[in-house]
Formats: structure tokens, C-alpha cells, sequence
């Protein structure tokens, strides 16, 4: 496995906190009985992201949907199993894939997902 360089990792944490803001302003302007996850291409080309969400205590799918992203575009999910464990599984066209165990599906959080050029990386957003 690569290691990241210190340059991807700030490039790569500066996309995800701004895609914090972003989440929770979308928790705030999206319907309150489920969680929602926003896929968020922070590439300067148009991606293909396949989205994965299954439930993390039984492995029933929720989502099984390719997208197209455009550059600095964003796709989302919303209506997701809200109180329980989800497994998360994105993978691009250029080859990046990476899982995450989302614990935090309250009802009112956002999971955003940023795709840089050579990662994927994730964050749960949060009211205040």
C-alpha cells in the first residue's frame, strides 16, 4: 500500500472539513428521519463512483449505484437505515476503492465522502 505524502494528507484533510460544512448544512436542509451520504468529486475530471451501502449486522444492501460525478460536483443519498451500523464501499473508474464502517447514522448526520486524485476519504458531519 502507497504511503501518503504529507502534502496528499493536508490536500485530502482540508477536502474533507470543508465537506463537513457542507454535510451539515445538507443535514440541516434534507429530511430529518434518516441519515444521508454525500459523495463529493474534488478531481478536475468527471468520475464514475460506484456507491456501496449495506447494513453493517446483516450485510442487506441499501445502495448499489455508479454515478456520474462531474468535476468539483457532488452526488448524495438520502432515506438511508437511520440508528445502525453501515458499511460504506466507494470505488472510482481510476481505480481508488475504500470502506468505511459508519457507527454515527443518527438521523439528523451526513456522511461525506471526498474523492481527491489518488484517495477517498471520510467524514461524519454533525449538527450543532
Amino acid at each position: 500500500m502507497p504511503s501518503i505524502t504529507r502534502r496528499k494528507a493536508i490536500s485530502l484533510l482540508t477536502g474533507c472539513v470543508a465537506l463537513g460544512a457542507i454535510g451539515g448544512v445538507v443535514a440541516h436542509t434534507t429530511q430529518k428521519d434518516a441519515p444521508n451520504l454525500l459523495v463529493n468529486n474534488q478531481t478536475d475530471s468527471e468520475l464514475q463512483v460506484t456507491t456501496v451501502i449495506r447494513t453493517a449486522d446483516d450485510g442487506e444492501v441499501i445502495v448499489d449505484d455508479t454515478a456520474s460525478i462531474s468535476a468539483n460536483g457532488d452526488h448524495g443519498y438520502t432515506g438511508l437505515a437511520a440508528n445502525e451500523p453501515l458499511d460504506v464501499t466507494i470505488r472510482t473508474n481510476t481505480g481508488l476503492e475504500n470502506s468505511y464502517r459508519w457507527e454515527q447514522t443518527n438521523p439528523e448526520n451526513t456522511l461525506s465522502v471526498g474523492i481527491s486524485a489518488d484517495e477517498i476519504g471520510f467524514v461524519v458531519a454533525m449538527p450543532p
